[in-house]
């Protein structure tokens, strides 16, 4: 693929009369690309939209070299480089790592530089405190692509819903967990498998640790909460669960109840506390979160006064992320212009309140329960009963063939709504009966009328 401008393409940035902003990209990568692209081909759409000349001028990747080769660009290794050069006005932070990237932002914030990025993980962990230096500054910090991709959910709370109490976020925000579980369920396979064949094209990456065990998305939803209820990251605090452990089998017992499981991020206030959580949850096939495939998102967005707003599309990709680096790009160019500052003024604001942040086990929630147990008289009583001792009652219970004559029975469950203790204390005494078999494996169920 060729990212070189040539003179045709820059006679675009020549607007007689305006400024120059100098914009500075580091990180070539796969989103790093797009952006590039995004820039060179759509340049007159993103011209109507402000009002200064503005170009391309730096360039910084650890293998620069090997990507590209234009003297139109100041070239460099180096990504601390372009925040210390004076000539740039917007930073581009593309690189996906924390350590060099909070030095990258910090000192470009310092030189008095725009700021956009697409690292989710960076404004989880480290927001407050550069929120804050940018405030001191006046910079503006664009991130609406470290949470979805090209759906606007952060100008959407911060701009669109300002006036509003928001109750609560919902939202499919991971695509490549999305997209194993949608294989898991239409193709019958494997977690492997499907986990291999979402490496194969593309949505996961080699080490796919970070989607599949819920980090991710917890760095997704500890951002919307922030926003959303207008306090600190509550990262540290968030409930993280992934989907390794989910089987056909679990895929298999829920649609038979008439569920479809899904991996969510949530967060919401209740009882003046905020939940921040993210993992699987079964979703009635009936659910419009049911009806979210491959790697695509959805998120459901709940106020008092405007109830359930729901933003659906591409959460992840070169192109969908760098559409939202390109919205960012036009409002930082805005903000530099003292056009529009109103975005960046409610990001600095955004940190007023001290909610606690409540504990995963005080949540209540309807559970999918899937036990391994010998076929001994008295079993299921066993069972029931140590449900009861926590006051858990039974939706729904099914009991299905073993594999062989010397295979435990598998017992599947839908409790009522109970706390999170209780269903853990049960669980817990359960386990320790002598005729179980395995760990038992239980499902939070999302109800979304």
């Amino acid at each position: 693929m060729d990212y070189n401008l040539n003179n045709d393409n820059i006679e675009y940035l020549k607007f007689y009369g305006k400024t120059m902003i100098k914009i500075g990209l580091c990180g070539l990568g796969t989103v790093g690309k797009s952006f590039f692209d995004h820039l060179n081909v759509h340049k007159k759409r993103i011209a109507s939209n402000i009002d200064q000349d503005f170009k391309l001028l730096a360039i910084a990747d650890r293998s620069i070299e090997k990507k590209i080769n234009n003297k139109d660009f100041i070239l460099t290794k180096n990504p601390i480089e372009v925040a210390e050069n004076p000539d740039i006005d917007i930073v581009v932070e593309l690189i996906g790592d924390i350590d060099t990237s909070l030095e990258l932002v910090t000192k470009s914030i310092k030189n008095n530089k725009q700021i956009i990025t697409a690292n989710k993980a960076l404004i989880a962990k480290h927001g407050d405190e550069i929120f804050s230096q940018a405030k001191q500054n006046d910079v503006f910090i664009g991130f609406e692509a470290s949470v979805a991709g090209a759906i606007p959910i952060i100008q959407t709370i911060l701009k669109n819903f300002s006036n509003e109490k928001i109750t609560s976020i919902v939202g499919i925000i991971n695509g490549t967990s999305n997209f194993i579980l949608d294989q898991m369920t239409n193709s019958n396979c494997e977690f492997s498998l499907a986990l291999k064949e979402a490496q194969k094209l593309g949505y996961a990456e080699a080490d796919p640790s970070f989607d599949i065990n819920g980090q991710d998305a917890a760095h997704k939803i500890s951002i919307l909460s922030a926003l959303a209820f207008k306090i600190k990251s509550p990262l540290d605090k968030t409930h993280i669960e992934g989907i390794e452990k989910i089987t056909p089998m679990d895929i298999k017992y829920a649609s038979e109840l008439g569920y479809i499981i899904k991996h969510v991020g949530i967060t919401e206030f209740i009882n003046n506390s905020v939940v921040s959580r993210v993992h699987p949850v079964l979703v009635s096939n009936k659910d419009i979160f049911s009806n979210t495939p491959n790697v695509m998102n959805s998120i459901i967005v709940e106020g008092d006064r405007f109830g359930k707003t729901m933003l659906y599309g591409h959460g992840a990709g070169g192109d969908a992320t760098a559409s939202a680096v390109v919205a960012d790009l036009i409002s930082a160019i805005n903000h530099k212009s003292n056009v529009d500052t109103s975005f960046s003024q409610m990001v600095h604001s955004s940190v007023i309140q001290d909610y606690e942040i409540m504990d995963i086990d005080d949540v209540v929630s309807q559970y999918y329960m899937r036990i391994f147990a010998d076929d001994k008289p008295g079993v299921m009583a066993e069972i029931t009963n140590k449900l009861a001792e926590q006051k858990i009652s039974i939706e729904a219970v099914t009991q299905h063939e073993p594999d062989n004559n010397n295979s435990p029975i598998p017992i599947v469950m839908i409790t009522d709504r109970v706390k999170g203790e209780h269903i853990r204390s049960a669980i817990k005494n359960i386990e320790a009966m002598p005729h179980i078999r395995e760990k038992v494996y239980s499902i939070r169920i999302l109800k979304n009328e």
